[in-house]
């Protein structure tokens, strides 16, 4: 018997220069957008502010008034606003916190009367403060850095706004022009839609977030909670998130009301209670319109996603692009779905 024995032919591999010069271009890329994502969050709210503003600057514009002065006028009000709470509301604020950090151990036998059962855990938390904490407390060291760079990001964010109003649509032709010619129309109609859905997104939350904020800062006041004007402002920052702020904002000022007894502390919670109840089925499908029409599921969902990756910006910021997917799912990706799907997803929309 013989065997034959197979000798196996050497394989010549070759990868074209090209492929591995794409594959170089990619992961540069990769690290460039995690290196800059800082820049890139502030890019994104620039331009969801120059949205905001641009109807502003158009009404303007369609009353013989140029568009690069009625910028500088937006400008100005906008830095006027800044001043104005840096002047005005913020030293009341510091002010009201330094009376709750005064008056703390007061509170904090107040509460413990009321409810002996949680004496033990704010002993815990009052006497177990690290030395670092007492030094933030009393110098404001690391509170005066994150101030310095929380203003010079702020300030950034509204000066791109403002340029992206006077040159976004020179820049976004441009960037249109490097599209393959047949999809052009196509990506302008895209940039419309999805405009109009930022456009609601952004309107919106500026409405309901002065609402909330004012209405917290009447409930507080005529309840005589301490620092009503600290909450107010959680208040209006914490409307940003549905449903998660809901709760970020109630138990802070639940909890500053119950010095006062518990039957404050309802009154406190029936107050929020009551506006979140206005706000979610009277306010918001008037000031948002149909174009953000999003399932409570769906913005739970995107709101841990988003802050998972991004944390709190990245739970405010998901939510228009999230209410602009069925625009991509329209335009882009109809012929890719089965035929009914597009129209399926358009009805349960509506419903």
């Amino acid at each position: 018997m013989q065997y034959v024995t197979a000798v196996a032919e050497p394989v010549d591999l070759r990868i074209p220069f090209t492929t591995l010069l794409k594959v170089a271009l990619t992961l540069l890329l990769c690290v460039c957008v995690i290196k800059l994502w800082p820049v890139i969050v502030m890019i994104i709210v620039a331009i969801l502010l120059a949205v905001m503003l641009d109807p502003l600057v158009g009404f303007a514009e369609r009353h013989r008034v140029r568009r690069g002065f009625a910028v500088i006028v937006i400008a100005l009000l906008l830095f006027a606003v800044i001043v104005l709470f840096v002047t005005v509301l913020a030293p009341r604020m510091t002010a009201q916190l330094g009376d709750i950090t005064k008056d703390l151990p007061r509170l904090e036998q107040t509460f413990a009367g009321r409810f002996p059962g949680a004496a033990p855990y704010l002993k815990s938390l009052h006497g177990g403060a690290p030395p670092e904490f007492k030094t933030w407390l009393t110098r404001g060291l690391i509170v005066g850095k994150y101030a310095i760079e929380g203003t010079t990001a702020i300030i950034f964010v509204l000066v791109l706004a403002l340029y992206l109003l006077i040159e976004g649509r020179t820049a976004f032709e441009w960037l249109i022009s490097l599209a393959p010619k047949s999809k052009r129309p196509r990506f302008r109609q895209t940039a419309v839609e999805m405009s109009g859905v930022i456009l609601a997104y952004m309107r919106g939350q500026a409405i309901t977030c002065f609402i909330c904020a004012g209405w917290a800062y009447l409930v507080l006041i005529l309840l005589h909670v301490p620092a009503a004007l600290p909450l107010a402002v959680i208040a209006f920052v914490a409307d940003l998130l549905p449903v998660v702020g809901t709760i970020a904002m109630t138990v802070p000022a639940v909890l500053l009301a119950m010095t006062n007894g518990p039957v404050n502390a309802l009154l406190v919670l029936a107050g929020y209670m009551l506006y979140h109840f206005v706000e979610s089925y009277f306010i918001v499908p008037r000031v948002y319109g149909k174009q953000m029409r999003l399932s409570t599921l769906t913005v739970l969902l995107a709101i841990m996603i988003g802050g998972a990756l991004q944390g709190a910006a990245g739970a405010i910021l998901i939510l228009p692009f999230v209410a602009a997917y069925p625009i991509v799912e329209r335009l882009w990706l109809r012929d890719q779905l089965p035929e009914d799907t597009v129209e399926r997803h358009e009805e349960l929309a509506e419903e």
